[in-house]
């Protein structure tokens, strides 16, 4: 297949389709993360709407970019703040669709270091058919990227991205939670972006990815040569490693080229949405037409600039916010993937 590239925009905009989620979000801050079966006070409770399809719509909306977006959600009052939201984000709500029941709720505990551990109720996020899809079918084949996430219906995640790839539209997944793929979504799928838990399953290994670079370049360099067995549209692989910054690899001349570009140095408070915002980053980069070491960096800057703050949404910077962040010189460093790369 020819490398997919994203079209040129229609307007002065880059439009994006995003395969959204949306869960009612309550997090407690506590000073550590509870072992099992254990009690901990928590010394604060932060409720917002959130969800990592919802989050990337918006982020993406915040540096510039025309979104559309399929999202479900219930009948209930959280659902009705979401349209209220998306309105006031200047996101069409068109393919957001209302289904009876309740919307996802999501709870997350957030220790004194930042880190995290989090449980996802789907709710009407699971509704979402291949038919819904259908009915967007004009914006989808429009967009320059698709995005997507596995917080809402794998079909339908599956369907967008088998209409995307016929359309020569790019296609990139968080696939996160992780779950087995289908093969009608590996294939395609042309890039994926993954931390290091997601990046164990990915390649089959019986614990999560090393954080630190050598470890993951070590893994990389004896998984990645058969990856394409599985993903035989897959032209970048991404990996987040936290406060180690990010390695990119892309497909060329049979074999694999890599870059590793590191995070700045930050005080990390709230790892919550990380993930999300450095995809939001990371997209925006690939829209601008930059390369992969670039792409990598803007992902890192939005990222670092979230584990700064508390809370989700109204961490994700703006596009004013990543062009300050970007005036400082860009670091990065070649990987050897294979003998090719």
């Amino acid at each position: 297949m020819p490398q997919a590239r994203p079209k040129k925009p229609h307007s002065t905009a880059s439009r994006v389709f995003v395969l959204g989620n949306f869960v009612q979000a309550c997090c407690w801050s506590v000073p550590r993360l509870p072992h099992a079966g254990e009690t901990v006070a928590a010394h604060a409770l932060h409720i917002e709407p959130g969800g990592k399809g919802l989050n990337v719509a918006i982020g993406l909306k915040r540096l510039g970019i025309a979104v559309h977006t399929l999202i479900g959600c219930g009948t209930d009052a959280a659902g009705s703040d979401l349209l209220a939201l998306l309105a006031r984000e200047g996101i069409d709500t068109r393919h957001v669709h209302r289904f009876d029941g309740p919307s996802g709720w999501g709870a997350g505990l957030i220790g004194a270091d930042g880190e995290n551990v989090i449980a996802v109720f789907a709710g009407a996020n699971a509704a979402l058919e291949p038919a819904h899809v259908t009915l967007a079918q004009e914006d989808v084949r429009a967009a320059q990227l698709v995005y997507g996430q596995l917080e809402t219906s794998l079909g339908t995640v599956q369907a967008a991205f088998e209409l995307a790839h016929t359309s020569g539209v790019m296609t990139v997944l968080n696939p996160s939670p992780w779950c087995e793929m289908p093969p009608e979504l590996s294939r395609h799928t042309h890039t994926l972006i993954v931390n290091q838990s997601e990046a164990a399953h990915l390649l089959g290994l019986s614990s999560p990815l090393a954080d630190d670079v050598s470890g993951a370049v070590h893994a990389l360099r004896q998984w990645l040569p058969g990856l394409r067995q599985y993903w035989p549209a897959l032209q970048r692989l991404v990996l987040t490693l936290g406060a180690n910054g990010s390695l990119g690899c892309e497909a060329v001349d049979g074999g694999w080229r890599g870059w590793h570009v590191p995070a700045p140095r930050v005080r990390v408070l709230d790892t919550v949405g990380a993930g999300d915002a450095f995809a939001c980053g990371y997209c925006a980069a690939v829209l601008a037409g930059e390369p992969l070491a670039a792409a990598l960096r803007w992902g890192n800057l939005c990222g670092a600039h979230m584990v700064q703050q508390h809370g989700v949404l109204a961490a994700l910077p703006g596009k004013a916010r990543l062009t300050a962040l970007r005036r400082r010189p860009l670091t990065s460093e070649p990987i050897r993937l294979s003998e090719t790369g």
